[in-house]
């Protein structure tokens, strides 16, 4: 199996979810079921690829890393 076949399926998984609306990295692995370090190097490539960006949500004391798909220009 290459690597590109055995990452899609988290990556298109992702990608869907964010098209349903902003996630943060917990909402996402509640969706994808993969380990953390799966996760997050799967977000890392798809920011990388530009297909997605991240922002900070103020929640009281703390800021939560927010994912959504990046606006095409």
């Amino acid at each position: 199996m290459t690597t590109e076949t055995s990452t899609a399926p988290i990556d298109r998984v992702i990608l869907e979810a964010l098209q349903q609306g902003d996630k943060n990295r917990g909402q996402l692995f509640d969706l994808t079921g993969k380990s953390y370090p799966r996760l997050v190097h799967a977000l890392q490539r798809l920011k990388d690829q530009n297909h997605i960006e991240t922002y900070f949500v103020p929640t009281g004391d703390v800021s939560v890393l927010t994912y959504r798909l990046r606006t095409q220009r």
